[in-house]
């Protein structure tokens, strides 16, 4: 797939985004107290700052004064480009929106170029398509850490497959200084230098020197909770300071069955009317979709993969919540790569479905969002 077939392919995605934008007031009324930028900013230039509402109010406050109340949940490396890029913009919001933008052009490049490594061109289309009509895929170029941490995990992968170890691990660690997730990049590669050596009968020796690169990548995490022990004498203050936002997350570990048994729960007893039953359900929906995929993906993809997508998934879930694993689900380019697989084979009337199905959810959430509503 040409790099100019990506493009068109991102332009038509982003003109969906800014026209569902413009037309959002039709559906809900504006709420303003998570808008991006105050009141007048935001009536004056919707498509633009709505793009940082909720946290990405929180990234704009970090690149501004450094880290304040409560925001040690974000990863610095996101805030801290905004911060050194601002210059170049007339605000930080536009600087945020620029790096999530041109990062996730960049990714979109190599994802292609890894699903190539082991599909067909079929599967790359579909599996590009499939991410850009998912109902949340527009965090990408939001001022979310979307569209970065999906550039460095996925070319953290591919440079892995073309054994750059060294490049892998350089990737992997910034991955890690942007979202926690990251971190699993290094178990994940990890099996990548093993599938490689086992094929050449490697010694012992050979595997210690392929795998050290990769250790750069759980210092990407350290580093993070270096920082939180001299400004906050806490090194895990990422996960304690959750409690603080109010989205039911538990500092106890609560397995997967009961998370769903709890949303089973909320499916039946909350208000039908309430533009949080929406969320409520597509967080639901979510995490039956990651579970199946996440989990099948044991027995279609590789050792890999199949780590880093269950991993990525369970995490979030250990809190007790699906919350937000919407949002989470983009960058799990595994999962995307399965559906791709599946709708290259499937009939033209099931994608067209699929398609007509994902892309009324995308209108229904991008437009909660924009109007400040909480989505994921």
């Amino acid at each position: 797939m040409s790099w100019n077939r990506i493009l068109k392919y991102f332009l038509i995605w982003q003109a969906g985004i800014i026209i569902i934008t413009g037309a959002a007031s039709l559906f809900f009324p504006l709420r303003i107290q998570y808008l991006g930028g105050n009141l007048q900013n935001f009536t004056r230039n919707p498509w633009l700052y709505s793009r940082a509402n909720f946290d990405g109010l929180h990234y704009i406050e970090i690149a501004k004064r450094g880290y304040g109340y409560a925001q040690q949940a974000f990863f610095p490396l996101y805030p801290e480009l905004i911060r050194h890029l601002k210059p170049l913009f007339a605000d930080h919001a536009s600087a945020g929106v620029f790096i999530s933008s041109i990062s996730f052009i960049i990714a979109l490049y190599f994802l292609v170029k890894l699903i190539l490594l082991d599909h067909s061109l079929p599967v790359a289309k579909w599996t590009l398509i499939a991410l850009l009509v998912f109902p949340t895929s527009f965090y990408f170029t939001a001022v979310y850490t979307e569209g970065l941490y999906f550039l460095l995990s996925v070319t953290a992968f591919y440079f892995a497959r073309r054994r750059h170890w060294v490049l892998a691990g350089i990737l992997g660690m910034l991955a890690a200084n942007s979202r926690i997730i990251g971190v699993f990049l290094f178990p994940a590669l990890l099996f990548e230098v093993i599938t490689y050596l086992r094929a050449q009968k490697a010694r012992l020796i050979e595997y210690v020197r392929t795998a050290l690169p990769l250790l750069l990548i759980p210092f990407g995490l350290f580093s993070y909770m270096q920082y939180l022990i001299q400004s906050q004498n806490d090194a895990l203050a990422f996960i304690h300071v959750q409690r603080l936002f109010q989205q039911g997350r538990s500092e106890k570990i609560i397995l997967l069955y009961q998370v769903f048994w709890r949303y089973i729960r909320m499916a039946i007893t909350v208000n039908r009317k309430d533009p949080l039953y929406l969320t409520v359900m597509l967080e639901f929906a979510s995490g039956i979709m990651l579970s199946a995929l996440s989990f099948l993906s044991l027995l279609k993809q590789r050792w890999s993969y199949a780590f880093y997508a269950i991993m990525a998934f369970v995490l979030p879930t250990l809190t007790g919540t699906f919350t937000s694993v919407p949002r989470y689900a983009i960058v799990i380019f595994p999962v995307f790569i399965f559906i791709g697989q599946w709708l290259s084979k499937s009939s033209r009337k099931v994608q067209i479905a699929y398609l007509l199905v994902n892309i009324s959810l995308m209108v229904l959430y991008l437009s909660m969002f924009v109007r400040g509503y909480w989505v994921s």
